[in-house]
């Protein structure tokens, strides 16, 4: 029984789509036959939902969470706990798997898989990320020109979930031939629109008014997810319901705007299906979880015109326009005035994430390229 190692800074129950990620990842693994450990942070009080799931472990590690909490930044600061117990995990596994370059458990496991011989394989979220503050372009770059870039080399292959991380890649020259185009997944089964009844006994367990049109963000409260556009682009012929972590701002407290803040992923999927219209005005994100997710719900997508999307699958089925409040508004309301329109996106919606996204479908390739990792060290 192989052994593997899945190392992710957050996973359940903090409120990220990494962490969903790998936890679908970690489940699936198990659940075909591999012994899987995931190295993660410790976040929130202990859990046991991993007992359900033979063959999987999953070790928290204590770490401080206070850049996250006080500035928003996503970088646990683990104890040193991590270096003992990241060197015996990676002795002990026959393939080590590495969520993203940018964090301490990235970098160690890196370093001690190279140490130790193992074969590495490596999934990259996201490249640059355009930001407004010089100090976090700074560095980014730093990290990608320095230990992110010896992680790139060193990998056996890299994952990635979208056409702009791989034009990221191949700008830090790595072959095509280590990358690997692979979609994230979700369960469409759990994930579906719901019926009339549903919807009004969802949006008043929320607390959502019954005769409004709902237009739904979910994600982080920073920047580069898009919700300080969304919130700029509120109207009297729509109601904003805001879902995930963050301050909220003062401008936020208004009428007509809701802060459900963060959600675990039960609650979410029933927010989606309480909603009318999805809209995330984020930088440098393709297809994210989120989107997937409601899409599977049939919720029509309003999204950035990022380059990425011309031509893809998202063509006739989301709504693309310019990372600008005024933009956004004036999609909302086009949609919002058709309500044939609004049904036939929706429907096209689903049907999308049920050809694309059903992570039944796409574990598949995720088993094959470790079956080809692990064949190439024999």
């Amino acid at each position: 029984m192989p052994r593997v190692l899945l190392v992710a800074h957050h996973y359940p129950p903090h409120i990220g789509g990494l962490g969903i990620v790998v936890q679908n990842q970690a489940q699936s693994l198990a659940g075909n036959g591999y012994r899987v450990v995931v190295v993660t942070s410790r976040f929130g009080p202990r859990v046991r939902d991993e007992a359900s799931y033979p063959g999987l472990d999953v070790i928290r590690l204590p770490c401080s969470h206070v850049l996250e909490r006080r500035f928003a930044i996503v970088f646990p600061l683990f104890s040193p706990r991590l270096v003992c117990e990241l060197w015996r995990q990676v002795k002990q596994a026959d393939l080590v798997h590495v969520h993203d370059v940018f964090y301490m458990s990235s970098w160690l496991a890196g370093l001690f898989s190279v140490l130790k011989r193992r074969p590495m394989l490596l999934t990259q979220h996201v490249g640059m990320v355009e930001h407004s503050s010089r100090l976090v372009m700074f560095v980014q770059r730093l990290v990608y020109d320095t230990i992110g870039q010896w992680l790139f080399i060193k990998a056996e292959s890299i994952v990635v979930y979208n056409e702009n991380v791989r034009a990221f890649l191949r700008s830090r020259s790595v072959a095509d031939s280590r990358i690997m185009l692979m979609a994230n997944g979700i369960d469409t089964a759990t994930f579906r629109p719901p019926t009339p009844a549903e919807r009004s006994q969802i949006r008043a367990r929320f607390g959502l008014p019954e005769g409004r049109r709902l237009v739904l963000f979910v994600g982080r409260l920073v920047e580069k997810k898009g919700y300080q556009i969304l919130l700029a682009a509120r109207d009297a012929a729509y109601d904003l319901v805001f879902a995930g972590p963050g301050a909220v701002p003062p401008e936020g407290r208004v009428a007509g705007v809701h802060w459900t803040g963060p959600l675990d992923q039960n609650q979410t999927r029933e927010l989606y299906r309480a909603c009318d219209l999805f809209v995330f005005p984020a930088v440098g994100e393709i297809f994210t979880l989120a989107m997937q997710e409601a899409m599977a719900c049939g919720l029509p997508v309003v999204t950035t015109d990022d380059p990425a999307y011309f031509g893809s699958i998202a063509s006739g089925t989301v709504v693309l326009c310019p990372r600008e409040a005024s933009a956004v508004k004036a999609a909302i309301l086009t949609l919002l005035a058709d309500t044939d329109r609004l049904l036939t996106l929706g429907a096209r919606s689903r049907d999308l994430a049920t050809r694309h996204f059903d992570w039944r479908a796409n574990v598949s390739r995720l088993l094959e390229a470790y079956s080809s990792i692990l064949r190439r060290r024999v």
